[in-house]
C-alpha cells in the first residue's frame, strides 16, 4: 500500500525530507505529501479522501510517523496552497516593483527549472527535456498576463 512516489526517500526521516525541500522551496515534508496524496486520491466526485489519507498515512509514506486526522489532512493541504500563492505573489512582485532586473528575473527562472528538475527527479518522475522549456514559456505567458491585468486595473 506503500505510495510509489516517495519511494527514494523510503530510508529518510521527517525531519530530513524537511530539510531536503527547504533548500529549495517553503514546503515542510508534511504539506509536499499531503498535497499529493490529495492530488493522487479522489473519490468518485472528484474531492480528496481526507479522511482515507489520514488514516493511511504511515503506511503510504514511510518518512511520515503518525497518522493524521481529516483536519489536519485539510489544513495541510490548505496551508500548501496559500505557501504557493505567497512565494509566486513574493517572485512576481520582486519583478512588477523594479527590486530584481529582467536579467536577473531570467536568471532566477533559470535555477528554478533546475530545482524543480531535481524535486520532479526526487519523486521518481523522469523529466522529458523539452519540459524546461515548456515552463519557461509558460512563465513568460504567466508575465505577460500579468502585465496586461496590470494595465487594465491602472487605465
Amino acid at each position: 500500500m506503500k505510495y510509489q512516489k516517495f519511494k527514494k526517500m523510503d530510508n529518510k526521516k521527517y525531519l530530513e525530507v524537511t530539510r531536503f525541500l527547504k533548500t529549495t522551496t517553503h514546503l515542510t515534508a508534511r504539506e509536499w505529501v499531503i498535497a499529493h496524496l490529495c492530488a493522487g486520491f479522489k473519490d468518485n466526485s472528484n474531492r480528496s479522501e481526507m479522511t482515507w489519507i489520514g488514516a493511511n498515512l504511515k503506511e503510504l509514506v514511510p518518512f511520515m510517523d503518525k497518522d493524521y486526522t481529516r483536519q489536519e489532512v485539510s489544513n495541510a493541504r490548505s496551508t500548501f496552497k496559500k505557501k504557493v500563492q505567497r512565494s509566486g505573489t513574493t517572485f512576481f512582485y520582486a519583478y512588477y516593483a523594479g527590486l530584481i532586473s529582467q536579467e536577473e528575473m531570467i536568471t532566477m527562472i533559470h535555477k528554478i527549472v533546475k530545482d524543480l528538475k531535481k524535486l520532479i527527479e526526487t519523486e521518481g518522475e523522469d523529466v522529458p527535456t523539452e519540459h524546461a522549456t515548456e515552463v519557461q514559456m509558460l512563465v513568460a505567458d504567466v508575465l505577460r498576463k500579468i502585465n496586461e491585468a496590470m494595465e487594465e486595473e491602472y487605465f
